[in-house]
C-alpha cells in the first residue's frame, strides 16, 4: 500500500514538472540575450518548436544596428541564468549571422 502511494506520487511529480517545462519556453519570448563577457546581443522574438513540443531554435532581434533581422540560435546552445539567456558568442560573431526572415505572426 505505501509503495502504492509512493508511485503515485513520484508519478504526479513527474507530471507537474513535465507541465512546467512544457509552459516555460512560451516565457522565453521578450527574454534579454546576453553574449561573452555579459554583452546584450538582443531579445528573443520567437521561439520555434520541434513537433514533440520542444524549443529547437530561437530568434534573437539585435541591439543593434535598429532594424536588423533576427539571427537564429539553437536553443540548446543557450543557457538561462534568472530572467536572461546566455549565447556563448561573442558580440562580432553574433552580428555576423545572417538575418533570417521571419513572417509576421
Amino acid at each position: 500500500m505505501k509503495s502504492t502511494k509512493l508511485i503515485a506520487g513520484a508519478v504526479a511529480a513527474l507530471s507537474l514538472a513535465g507541465a512546467a517545462q512544457a509552459q516555460a519556453p512560451a516565457a522565453l519570448e521578450g527574454m534579454t540575450v546576453r553574449g561573452q563577457n555579459g554583452v546584450v546581443l538582443g531579445v528573443v522574438e520567437r521561439v520555434t518548436y520541434r513537433e514533440n513540443g520542444t524549443p529547437a531554435q530561437v530568434l534573437v532581434r539585435p541591439k543593434a544596428p535598429p532594424g536588423a533581422g533576427p539571427r537564429s540560435l539553437s536553443f540548446g546552445a543557450l543557457r538561462q541564468q534568472g530572467n536572461e539567456l546566455s549565447a556563448p558568442l561573442t558580440q562580432a560573431e553574433f552580428n555576423a549571422m545572417p538575418a533570417v526572415s521571419v513572417a509576421p505572426k
